[in-house]
């Protein structure tokens, strides 16, 4: 099984220096180790990692959240601070797992495989929920334009619609993104006409 690659991210340079010394002695691939006051989130490249390891005191939402969207990996944070507004603010903040304890390299292993393969589906679950939002947009944005179609022109329903699907395939476009430019282009001269 290959080394799973850690990007550790610390508050202090002491532990952060023994935390990477103990995971590469339990065989984890640290390909990054950096220091959250040195942080400069618009500076810093994708890393070729699978998870974001966390080790904070005193955890900050606005840390986490840049975590979090800068890097588009699993990330786990590891704390002393138990609070439940804390943990509260972490997952909202788009934590994968929230560890109230400190890193124990012979036990992580397991957890950040539990937390990969969350962070999997959370992430399915939202591209699922994205394309559906897409197709019913699709499907509203379809028939507005058959009505208009047939408002304008006359024609039947199936008429209306394989008048649409035979432009989209010959743009090769999707029926949806035909039917916004139909839509479009009506709500431009619609205002034109209005001046």
């Amino acid at each position: 099984m290959p080394k799973l690659k850690i990007v550790l991210i610390n508050d202090d340079p002491e532990r952060a220096k023994f935390i990477q010394a103990s995971l590469i002695q339990h065989d984890f691939d640290v390909v990054a180790s950096l220091l959250i006051k040195r942080l400069n989130m618009n500076n810093l490249q994708q890393p070729h990692a699978d998870v974001i390891l966390l080790d904070m005191d005193h955890p900050h939402r606005d840390i986490i959240e840049s975590c979090v969207s800068q890097f588009d990996l699993p990330t786990v944070l590891f704390t002393k601070n138990g609070h439940k507004e804390s943990i509260k603010n972490a997952i909202e903040a788009g934590l994968t797992a929230y560890i109230v304890d400190g890193i124990q390299p012979e036990k992580l292993d397991s957890i950040l495989e539990i937390a990969i393969e969350q962070y999997k589906k959370h992430k399915k679950l939202l591209d699922d929920l994205h394309e559906t939002r897409n197709k019913l947009a699709d499907r509203k944005d379809i028939e507005k334009a058959k009505v208009l179609l047939i408002q304008m022109h006359g024609l039947a329903e199936e008429q209306a619609f394989n008048l649409l699907r035979k432009n989209a395939m010959s743009h090769r476009i999707t029926m949806g993104e035909m039917a916004r430019r139909l839509l479009d282009a009506q709500t431009l001269l619609q205002s034109q006409f209005k001046e």
